[in-house]
């Protein structure tokens, strides 16, 4: 991956963290956030790129953050955090769900998110993950207006669960 591209995923990391949980944020505060930062002119372009996106909008010296970023950020922010999580209770948590037709583009976001966050594909609406889910993934699905498609299982036993295992790469045969 090029260095640009690493700079920008760091970006777009530093303002989810940065504008995660926040409605409002004055026009001082971004600057006091920016005059911290070494690449200061790289982090306005992508606040700008937020703005341009219709994550935020700028309006009498506040940014305003959207329904649409509140979800982009509150994203970032459960993928960090799922990455940060790493004891396998040897439990794994299912997500099956079954979202009718007309809302395909929610299926999508869906599929993406879980996809996002690590989860492994069983079957095509049915995904497994070994590692305790935080409140915000509840949260984010309610917010994308999902949550009632989705049911959410704890299974102590899975039968041949080998491959998915291997796929998560953090367990050995004591694990089992």
């Amino acid at each position: 991956m090029a260095k640009t591209s690493i700079d920008a995923r760091q970006h777009i990391k530093e303002w989810g963290l940065f504008f995660a949980g926040a409605k409002t944020v004055t026009e001082t505060l971004i600057n006091e956030f920016l005059k911290n930062r070494q690449k200061n002119k790289y982090l306005r372009q992508s606040l700008n790129r937020f703005i341009k996106n219709s994550l935020i909008t700028k309006q009498d010296g506040k940014f305003l953050v959207t329904k649409k970023g509140i979800m982009f950020f509150d994203r970032l922010v459960i993928k960090d955090e799922f990455k940060n999580i790493k004891s396998w209770d040897g439990k794994w948590r299912l997500v099956t769900f079954d979202v009718p037709v007309n809302f395909d583009k929610k299926r999508y976001i869906l599929r993406s998110l879980l996809k996002d966050l690590g989860f492994y594909q069983l079957q095509k609406s049915v995904w497994i993950y070994p590692d305790y889910l935080a409140e915000k993934f509840w949260k984010l699905l309610v917010d994308l207006e999902i949550n009632q498609y989705c049911k959410i299982m704890l299974v102590e036993f899975l039968e041949n669960d080998e491959d998915i295992k291997r796929h998560f790469k953090r367990f050995t045969t004591s694990n089992k």
